[in-house]
């Protein structure tokens, strides 16, 4: 009996010692994780919304050029309003809504390339376009052999 009771409290300090590795290992690999990507939590406040803009309304778009105007231009207008989506109308065209207590203005956001000095440049203009103006006019992608 002696040896059992015995066996059974070496069996929980060799698990209880395994289990506190474990956590403290856990512990390690999570603060590397936040380690490893700083620069998601030190966005600025214009550098979270074009983010938020290009990942989640653009389908992970990455045009820095589209970022930078998102960040420069509509975010500062924006802070007359209560929100902002963006549409992609084509690779080069998007609809830009700003909504406030319900009214919405909409904007034509161009995107230019410059023949002299191929850098690209931005139109933004307001239009009578609407949302389902858009919509309508998109005709969706057809697949192979259809």
């Amino acid at each position: 009996m002696a040896i059992k009771i015995s066996f059974f409290l070496v069996l929980m300090t060799f698990l209880i010692g395994c289990s506190k590795e474990e956590t403290q290992q856990n512990q390690q690999k999570v603060s590397q994780d936040e380690n490893d990507n700083p620069a998601d939590t030190n966005l600025t406040p214009e550098e979270k919304f074009s983010a938020a803009i290009l990942v989640d309304f653009l389908g992970d778009s990455d045009d820095e050029d589209l970022g930078d105007f998102l960040e420069t231009k509509i975010y500062k207008m924006g802070a007359n309003y209560n929100g902002a989506t963006v549409v992609e109308i084509t690779p080069s065209t998007w609809l830009v809504s700003l909504e406030k207590d319900g009214a919405v203005k909409n904007y034509l956001l161009q995107k230019y390339v410059d023949f002299k000095s191929n850098e690209y440049y931005f139109s933004f203009k307001e239009t009578t376009l609407h949302l389902t103006d858009v919509i309508s006019r998109v005709k969706p992608k057809t697949q192979a052999g259809e």
